[in-house]
């Protein structure tokens, strides 16, 4: 490559003989004869020394940098060169002569002072453009409180009347949550019920997050947790895992990269299955595109790169993501132990023998993620391996081999399955094969607790794990015709008894919204089909109309129309009716009213046959104690946030842009339905508060631990201002910008015409003023607190001036 360098000794003669301002270039090797030859005075080993901004393939990096003239040879620091951008190791150290390099290209711009380079592509450093650039993490924050979620339920049929109450009792804080749920459950008049007026607790449980980490923790009742193919239990006693949902701003599996090379400074442009996602400039040099949003299954990606030219380049490549993988170096793990728990729903306090419980995932590359199982008890032992595999963009197969010994019979499981995801259709299968003797923990405790319930030595099960399970499933999208999808599932049980089901459906969005749905379903080991058609007609945004009509496999027939209107965002009332004419029955009918507010949800309603019918209400919501108050509002079921605007009423305040209330008479507001983890946007509209206060800031972004609350704090505060027009003993207003002082610091400056505005008063203030030219005096203003804001007095102060004092 040709070596292209201009001596700035030259460009210096050229300056000096008048001619400022022209760019020549020249080759090292060449005379120039229409310049003079340089005066000896610069020959030999002289070198000159300049400070020359450095712009490397058209890139201006804003680095100036001396830079050494000898011999015809330019010299940079090494070091420089490695800041402006240029990998270190085709660098020498500590200085680099540029000029000796045939891959590099230059020339001297001796009017702007800059040293121009062109360099390989790959000297310089890779430039990675990911998803997660320019959003930071918001680390969850929790304050003290207790909540307390209820739901009543009353129903009356044929005279029998019972009333069930469900509540949930919680602690939180920073550090996690203690919660207690369950039932009580009373006859009010017929029949008793089974537990009649007795409490049946469901969970107890005390939760702890390592945010950092993302790991959970986990103390009383709690399911274990299961790969696709194990199985879940309940137990009492202790977990850990890794929670990922507790970490938004992790992505947890692999999204495709595309990379490139820009020779000059240019503008690339990401289109997922044309649409754009992504727009940046990137510096000369190598690549790579993270910021893919978060899909899952085949697509086609476009990257169009435009430099400064004009000039355009556009690659289409397939790729193809899959969620169930895990990113390289990525794991998921949790593990159980404790006690079985027996009875649930039915005993409050019923667990079996111990039991241990653990899987664990690692991501292996972007194509392959290893799992395993283990779980054990006395006389049961289970060791499986799985894993996921991409078949590059052709989808994912999973399979998995599990071995087992209960009760000294060995028995083996294999799973595996298939998943194709695209825009336009979808197919999958999942298989799993069992011997008659695999057992794990979701059966073994069936006998002994079956034995226990009866008091006899029957050791049937309870209930068994299926021998063979086979499913499929395929959709598509036929555009304007619809979207067809059908699945097949076949069950063979421990005994040999076999379900095989198939379904077919179809749905079409037709006029105005509306959509018409029809659905067919066949029992292979039965004779005929049943199947359903509906056509749902919407009415404005909250309501909708439903036409259907129902056949059973039995031949039972059934048509139904109904009318409902959902529930407004900030509460109010919705109802839904319905009737159905039945075959071979009594018509059905159906009619019920919701009411919510801000403090809690009401419903009435009725539904059954003709003279037949069940009545029913329901009364829901949540009470909180937090800032020394109680409050009612509608049933948490995860986090929420209690606005305080320090004893201002009503205040509009906004969750996510949107008008959720308006503070209390305490200024509080409680925002009941918080996504946890979750960045969201608090604030507050000041146009209605009065005169004379102040506050530092109206918006806050923040997020909240899972099922706590937090209180935000907007510090809404009386000003205690005063303003007054300040005179001479000649009734002449102060001069302007003259200083107004008090215990000797400056707390403001009078303004025009003599006014003086002053905040964060006493009841007495001592005020010193001093004017431009140095005359000064002094006064004490009083001020009363509990008057209006802003106290404007109507009368002049009059501060006597007197003379600056000469040294």
């Amino acid at each position: 490559m040709k070596n292209y360098r201009h001596s700035p000794f030259w460009g210096l003669v050229i300056i000096t003989t008048g001619f400022s301002g022209i760019y020549t270039e020249s080759r090292a090797d060449e005379v120039m004869s229409e310049l003079p030859p340089p005066p000896s005075a610069l020959s030999a080993d002289q070198a000159i020394q300049y400070q020359l901004e450095l712009v490397i393939n058209q890139y201006a990096t804003g680095q100036v940098v001396p830079v050494e003239f000898r011999r015809g040879h330019y010299l940079v620091q090494g070091k420089d060169l490695e800041q402006a951008g240029i990998v270190a190791e085709h660098l020498t150290f500590p200085t680099t002569d540029i000029s000796a390099n045939p891959n590099i290209k230059l020339k001297y711009d001796s009017e702007n002072q800059r040293l121009l380079l062109d360099i390989p592509t790959n000297w310089l450093p890779n430039q990675t453009l990911s998803n997660n650039m320019g959003n930071p993490k918001y680390q969850a924050v929790s304050s003290a409180g207790a909540l307390f979620n209820y739901d009543i339920y009353a129903s009356r049929y044929e005279g029998n009347s019972q009333l069930a109450a469900w509540s949930e009792q919680r602690l939180f804080g920073t550090q996690g949550y203690l919660s207690n749920s369950g039932v009580i459950k009373q006859t009010l008049a017929g029949e008793s019920i089974d537990n009649n007026g007795g409490y049946l607790r469901y969970d107890t449980r005390f939760s702890h997050f390592d945010e950092t980490n993302a790991v959970r923790w986990q103390a009383g009742d709690l399911i274990t947790d299961s790969l696709t193919w194990s199985n879940s239990i309940r137990v009492g006693g202790l977990s850990v895992s890794r929670d990922f949902s507790i970490r938004p701003d992790i992505i947890t599996f692999p999204l495709p990269q595309f990379s490139g090379q820009a020779v000059v400074p240019t503008s690339v442009d990401l289109f997922i299955n044309g649409n754009m996602t992504s727009s940046n400039n990137v510096r000369p040099g190598p690549f790579t595109l993270t910021n893919v949003p978060f899909i899952n299954g085949a697509g086609e990606a476009t990257v169009i790169t435009n430099d400064a030219l004009g000039r355009q380049v556009s690659v289409s490549l397939p790729f193809y993501v899959a969620s169930t993988l895990l990113k390289p170096g990525l794991s998921d793990y949790a593990f159980s132990t404790g006690a079985i728990r027996r009875g649930y729903g039915v005993d409050s306090f019923n667990y079996g023998p111990a039991a241990v419980s653990g899987s664990y995932r690692y991501g292996v590359t972007n194509y392959l993620t290893l799992e395993s199982h283990a779980e054990g008890a006395e006389s049961l032992a289970l060791g499986g391996v799985g894993s996921v595999f991409k078949l590059g963009n052709l989808g994912v197969v999973n399979a998995s081999y599990s071995q087992s010994q209960m009760r000294g019979q060995n028995g083996d499981q294999i799973s595996w399955g298939y998943q194709y995801n695209t825009g336009l259709f979808n197919l999958g299968t999942q298989q799993t094969y069992r011997s008659d003797t695999f057992g794990n923990l979701a059966i073994y405790d069936n006998q002994d607790a079956n034995s226990t319930n009866s008091g006899s030595n029957n050791n049937g099960a309870v209930y068994s794990l299926s021998r063979r399970s086979a499913q499929y499933s395929a959709s598509i999208m036929l555009n304007e015709f619809g979207n067809l999808g059908a699945a097949y599932i076949d069950v063979s049980g421990r005994n040999d008894e076999r379900t095989r089901l198939l379904n077919l459906s179809w749905s079409r969005t037709l006029f105005s919204g509306s959509n018409l749905y029809i659905s067919a379903t066949r029992d292979i080991g039965a004779s005929g089909w049943s199947g359903a058609v509906s056509l749902v007609i919407p009415f404005g945004a909250l309501s909708n109309t439903s036409i259907s009509s129902q056949r059973s496999i039995d031949g039972q027939a059934r048509q139904q129309v109904s009318y409902s209107r959902g529930m407004p965002s900030d509460g109010g009332l919705s109802w839904d009716l319905a009737y159905a004419h039945q075959s071979n029955q009594k018509n059905y009918q159906q009619a019920s009213l919701n009411w919510r507010n801000a403090s809690f949800e009401s419903s009435i309603g009725a539904y059954g046959n003709t003279g037949d019918y069940t009545q029913w209400a329901d009364l829901s919501g949540s009470l909180v104690l937090m800032d020394k108050s109680l409050f009612a509002t509608n049933r948490i079921s995860d986090a929420f946030v209690l606005v305080n605007t320090n004893n201002y009423p009503n205040v509009r305040v906004r969750y996510e842009n949107q008008l959720i209330g308006v503070t209390d008479s305490g200024g509080h507001l409680l925002v009941p339905r918080v996504t946890s983890y979750y960045p969201a946007k608090y604030d507050i509209d000041t146009t209605d508060l009065p005169a004379g206060v102040q506050i530092s800031n109206t918006e806050k972004r923040l997020s909240v631990q899972r099922n706590s609350g937090y209180m935000i704090n907007f510090d809404i505060k009386k000003s205690n201002s005063l303003s007054f027009v300040a005179v001479d003993q000649q009734g002449k207003s102060l001069p302007v910008s003259s200083r107004v002082l008090k215990n000797n610091q400056t707390l403001t400056y009078v303004g025009w015409d003599g006014i003086v505005y002053l905040e964060a008063l006493d009841a007495s203030n001592s005020l010193k003023i001093i004017t431009p030219d140095g005359r000064q005096c002094q006064i004490t203003v009083p001020f009363d607190a509990s008057a209006p804001q802003p106290v404007i007095l109507k009368s002049p102060i009059v501060c006597p001036l007197i003379p600056a004092q000469v040294n």
